[in-house]
């Protein structure tokens, strides 16, 4: 049974430069032979991430309670995906 990855979560404000550190984390992972997996969010893939995505681009109007709602059932979309990853041996970033 391979050993479970790692759970890494970069947090900060937008325009942090999350997405920069994140990049270079997954770069220094894969160069020492770590497998890793960048998960970002909102995921605008899923039915849920569409939705934000359309508020975000002010295509739609949301209460902002719902637009909270929406950004955690978000990250549940994908909660099965995460624990399988990281159940393989491989890191998760997001």
């Amino acid at each position: 049974m391979p050993k479970r990855g790692a759970f890494i979560v970069i947090e900060g404000l937008d325009r942090s430069g999350k997405s920069t550190q994140t990049e270079s984390l997954i770069k220094r992972l894969e160069q020492a032979d770590v497998s890793a997996k960048l998960i970002k969010f909102p995921d605008r893939t899923t039915p849920i991430g569409k939705m934000i995505d359309a508020y975000l681009k002010s295509e739609s109007e949301l209460d902002d309670h719902v637009v909270h709602l929406l950004f955690s059932a978000n990250r549940w979309e994908l909660a099965s995906s995460i624990i399988k990853t990281l159940e393989q041996g491989n890191d998760c970033d997001l």
